[in-house]
This record gives structure tokens, C-alpha cells and sequence, in this order.
């Protein structure tokens, strides 16, 4: 917005409204693409009885609670994809846990066998009863068949 009122003020004067008109059209347009609301951008009626401190005191206002309202989602998103991220990662260590301990009660064959299906849990209250399964199954046929269940 301070580069159109610089650009209203080297083309003043009513042989050049017509211009300015199309200039704040171009600019309303960009605002309106870069933050989805055309409402925050000040009228060209506006614009023209300013000398140009005000109204870009009032629309960087508008564009600073646009950015400050970006900003805050950016890091809302960031947030969620950080616990997401930080949950999945427990998830693996827990997984390779259970593989550890399947492989030192049942072997490696075993093992393998288990890993493909702790895969594809998701819960960690399910990962809980699987460590549960690993201690009380007394072999690892038991254990594949009741993880399959």
C-alpha cells in the first residue's frame, strides 16, 4: 500500500484518476490473492483524500492482523504436525521394543513375523497388550496367532 500512495502522488491531479483507478484495481486484486479478503484493502475514495501517512498507518494495521492471523495457523499446523509426528515417532521405538523382546523370547523367525504385524498397529494401548502377549504366550506360534486375532 505505501508504494501506491507513492504512485498516486507522481500521477496527481484529475487527467490522471483514470490511472490511479486502474492502480488501485491492480493492487486490490494482489491484496485480495495474497490474503483472501478484498474488504481489508481501503476504498480508492479513500486513498485520494489522504496524503498517504494515515492510510498506510491503517492498512499496515490490516496487513499486520493478516499476517499475525497467518502466522498463528502457520504455527497451530506446526504444532499439530509436531505432536503427530512426536506420536508416530513413540510409536516406532515402542515397535522396535516389542521386535527386541520378541527376538530374545522367540527367536528371529518369529521376530520377523511379529514385525510385519506391529506394523500395522497404530494404538499404543494395542502396542501395550501385544508387550503383555510377548510375556504371557508360551511360545511364538501362540503369540503370532493372538496378535492376528
Amino acid at each position: 500500500l505505501p508504494r501506491l500512495l507513492e504512485e498516486f502522488a507522481r500521477f496527481p491531479g484529475p487527467g490522471n484518476e483514470a490511472f490511479r483507478r486502474a492502480l488501485h484495481a491492480w493492487a486490490r486484486a494482489l491484496w485480495e490473492h495474497k490474503t483472501s479478503n478484498a474488504a481489508g484493502f481501503p476504498p480508492f475514495e479513500a486513498l485520494e483524500r489522504t496524503k498517504g501517512a494515515i492510510m498506510t498507518t491503517v492498512a499496515e494495521a490490516v496487513w499486520d492482523r493478516w499476517e499475525a492471523k497467518v502466522r498463528a495457523e502457520g504455527m497451530e499446523q506446526g504444532i499439530e504436525q509436531g505432536i503427530e509426528q512426536g506420536m508416530e515417532q513413540g510409536l516406532q521405538r515402542e515397535r522396535a521394543l516389542l521386535r527386541r523382546q520378541v527376538k530374545l523370547r522367540f527367536g528371529a523367525g518369529v521376530a520377523e513375523q511379529a514385525a510385519q504385524r506391529l506394523e500395522r498397529i497404530a494404538d499404543a494401548s494395542r502396542l501395550e497388550e501385544v508387550g503383555e502377549l510377548i510375556l504371557r504366550c508360551g511360545t511364538g506360534g501362540e503369540l503370532l496367532s493372538r496378535m492376528g486375532a
